[in-house]
């Protein structure tokens, strides 16, 4: 088991981020690269999503996941962030066409042996997203698919949950693509992810 404290966490962060890289001063080389990507944390971040991409344990996951669920779908988005999804879509109607669509989703850092489950919810009317929430901490109506994919998580991949009270720990200078530019980077931003709500 890892050894989950602030400092640990802090410490894998600042091996995949390189640090004194701000996205205002961003300008591409001859090769083509910015500059934090000729750095050698980027590379190890680069290096990770190889071998992530590579799980064999990935494709067993989304296999029990569709055998639990049918709905269920792999999210990823290779390379966006820092982390491997996967979701469970939930749906029900509502007065005059509308709908209640709630996403259960379990990510999983391609950087730490870590995941976290948590859900959105929205309505939809007239094909217009309206009425979007975010919870970090499920709501009591979707704990049982929540239950299911800590399970495979654990199970599956060998992972602990993130310590969700080291979610808004900053870390300092870190480049971290897609975090807000005009705030320091947080542990869940840096080995997870920067946007939790994006599930489409």
């Amino acid at each position: 088991m890892m050894d989950l404290t602030e400092a640990s966490l802090v410490k894998i962060a600042r091996h995949f981020y390189p640090t004194g890289y701000p996205i205002t001063s961003d300008e591409y080389g001859e090769d083509g690269l910015l500059p934090h990507q000729r750095t050698p944390e980027y590379a190890r971040w680069m290096e990770a999503w190889d071998k992530a991409m590579a799980w064999p344990e990935w494709k067993t996951l989304r296999l029990e996941l569709h055998s639990v669920f049918p709905r269920g779908r792999d999210c990823t988005q290779p390379r966006m962030s820092a982390c491997r999804r996967c979701c469970v879509y939930l749906e029900r109607p509502l007065p005059h066409g509308a709908r209640h669509l709630t996403y259960v989703a379990v990510i999983t850092s391609v950087l730490a042996p870590l995941y976290l489950v948590y859900c959105t919810t929205e309505v939809v009317v007239d094909k217009q997203r309206q009425e979007s929430h975010l919870f970090l901490e499920v709501p009591d109506e979707v704990k049982p698919q929540a239950a299911t994919l800590s399970a495979l998580a654990e199970r599956v991949l060998g992972y602990q949950p993130f310590p969700l009270q080291f979610a808004n720990v900053p870390v300092p200078g870190l480049r971290v693509d897609g975090a807000d530019w005009r705030k320091d980077p947080t542990l869940l931003d840096a080995l997870l992810d920067t946007t939790l709500d994006d599930l489409f």
